[in-house]
Parts: C-alpha cells; structure tokens; sequence
C-alpha cells in the first residue's frame, strides 16, 4: 500500500452535521402527552397565533390566550404599513385593508406581546411560521424580540400531534383563519394530546368583530 493509501486509511472520515431540531419540538425524554400536560398546568404556557399578509409578510392579527385557562391576553389587528395584502392570504382569514384603519403597528404590539409570554413557554399551532412572522416584523422596526427569539422557549402544537398520532406529516389545523379562533382551537388540540384522545374534534368559535382588546383600544392603552 502506498504511503498516500495509508494517509487515507487512517483518516476519519468527517461526520455528517446532526439535523437541527425544529422549532418546538417535544423534548427527548417526554411523551406528547407528557409534555402537553406540563404545558397545561397554571402559569406554565401561552398559546399564540398571527395572521400575515402572505405566507412570508408582515404580521396583520395576532392573538395570545393563557393555555391553561383560555384567557385572552391579546388579541389585536396590526397595521403592516405599506405591506401590501396578498389576495390568496385575505381570502383565508378574510381581513382586507379596510379593517385594519386605526389600528396599531408593531412597534405598539411588541411590548405588549413581550409582556404576556415573558417567563412562559410560547406555544403554538405551527411555531416555525408564528416565530417567523414575529422575527421578521420586530427586524423591520428595528425592535428586540428578547425571550422570543429563542427557539427553547417555542413549543409547537403541530409536532406534538403529530408524534401522538405516529404520523410524520404535518397535520394541518383546519380551523377559523383568525388570530383567537386559532389559537383557541390549537388549545383545544393540546388539551386533547394531554387527554390522550388523538383526533379531538376541532369547533372554532366566531370571534366577534367587537373584541374586548381590539385595534383601537390596545391603541388607546399603548398611548397611555
């Protein structure tokens, strides 16, 4: 053998780079159901979830609800400046530009959105994109998305139901298309994986077009 074979030889070969783990994901050492009933418990999670003017734009809704109450502690339109809205997007959650008149931008939501996950899990129905929308919005305003920027303290609906059910697509929610029915029907789906029923029926309830924190009060409070 030639000394250039035995360099080779004795060479280790590089190893491949683990997959990075998605965003969200239950934890190794936990069951879905485990992890959702950890999440369920008081004070431990928030459940949230935004409307976007496309699939990767500008946030234009977003709702947060306390996981294991059902409290809202959010729920807003956004103003997306000159984003425009993409026709495919409004015709799922129906919200054109005429809704969002006089409501806040983002720059008025962040401290609110920063103050009611703060020392809490982030759960929602598809972190990955929820996460996203988020970063993006706060990089366009110049904003720091502090905690939430942390992927650690994301917990995703979607793959933990996904693992309950022993599928390895992603199933999708079918549920309102607006911020608060969503976020209210991915706490249904968790409680579900907590109860170790699988296909939990999902009934979103209308959300009224007079919410308790709409645009223009949340508007109102952030002036203040």
């Amino acid at each position: 053998m030639s000394e250039g074979a035995v360099t080779m030889a004795t060479m280790t070969a590089p190893e491949s780079p683990a997959p990075s783990p998605r965003v969200g994901q239950v934890p190794h050492a936990l069951s879905p159901r485990q992890w959702a009933q950890q999440m369920l418990r008081p004070g431990r999670a928030v459940v949230c979830d935004v409307e976007s003017t496309d699939f990767d734009g500008a946030i234009l809704e977003i709702a947060v609800i306390d996981a294991a109450t059902g409290v809202v502690l959010l729920d807003t339109l956004v103003d997306p400046g000159a984003v425009p809205i993409h026709p495919a997007a409004a015709a799922v959650h129906g919200i054109d530009a005429d809704q969002l008149v006089g409501a806040p931008d983002w720059a008025a939501v962040h401290p609110e959105l920063v103050a009611v996950t703060a020392g809490k899990v982030t759960l929602a129905y598809n972190a990955e994109f929820d996460m996203g929308r988020i970063l993006h919005d706060c990089h366009r305003y110049g904003l720091d998305p502090e905690h939430l920027a942390d992927p650690q303290v994301w917990g995703c609906i979607m793959l933990a139901r996904s693992q309950a059910e022993g599928v390895e697509k992603s199933i999708r929610l079918g549920a309102a298309h607006r911020a608060r029915g969503d976020a209210e029907a991915a706490r249904r789906v968790l409680q579900g994986i907590a109860d170790g029923i699988s296909h939990r029926p999902v009934e979103p309830q209308p959300t009224p077009s007079d919410r308790p924190e709409g645009a223009v009060e949340l508007a109102q409070r952030v002036a203040r």
